[in-house]
């Protein structure tokens, strides 16, 4: 076990990282503190090391905003049926004009 002096009140899991909720400091009754706002300033500091430790490294993504839809595949789809349409109606008009 650490010197609690050193370790400013942190308890440590199996694993070695901070256990915040048993730690000395996160003390939810506000103790002497009589104002949330005291409490935070107490605390503060010391809770954001311990949740940097708990933070895992990488790239992060804001599932509220998903990155946009790639740009569809352009197929001449249009281009193609005007085009087999005017070929079958002139080779329709072509086949009764000349038979």
């Amino acid at each position: 076990m650490g010197d609690p002096y050193l370790d400013a009140g942190f308890e440590y899991d199996e694993e070695g990282r901070t256990d915040i909720l048993n730690s000395s400091f996160f003390d939810v009754s506000f103790g002497a503190d009589p104002t949330a706002n005291e409490y935070l300033d107490r605390i503060l500091y010391r809770l954001t090391l311990a949740l940097e430790e708990h933070i895992i490294p990488g790239d992060w993504i804001i599932l509220g905003h998903p990155p946009p839809p790639p740009t569809p595949a352009t197929f001449p789809t249009p281009r193609i049926l005007r085009t087999s349409v005017l070929v079958v109606m002139s080779l329709a008009v072509g086949y009764f004009l000349f038979h």
